[in-house]
């Protein structure tokens, strides 16, 4: 199969090559398919809600006893876990 690339498409091909990610044209058309794949499964395993569904979806978050993340917590959390499992 022969396909011919618009320049930008062919100068991104050249790009991803040159820079090791993939070793050849082949690699970079096998890998934007694997990757268009995956986009259609999680776009069919997740259809768009309709408006009802998402505000009630938000008011669910909203209600919850949940908080959000204040900054650094995550950071904390990690390095804790980084030192909990060095320790074993």
């Amino acid at each position: 199969m022969t396909v011919k690339l618009s320049n930008t498409a062919e100068a991104y091909v050249q790009e991803l090559m040159r820079d090791g990610s993939c070793g050849n044209a082949e690699q970079v058309v096998d890998l934007l398919i694997l990757k268009q794949r995956a986009d259609d499964r999680h776009d069919a395993a997740f259809p768009p809600l309709e408006p009802e569904q998402l505000e009630a979806e938000l008011l669910k978050g909203v209600r919850s006893p949940h908080r959000p993340w204040v900054p650094g917590e995550f950071r904390k959390l990690a390095e804790r876990l980084i030192t909990e499992q060095a320790g074993q």
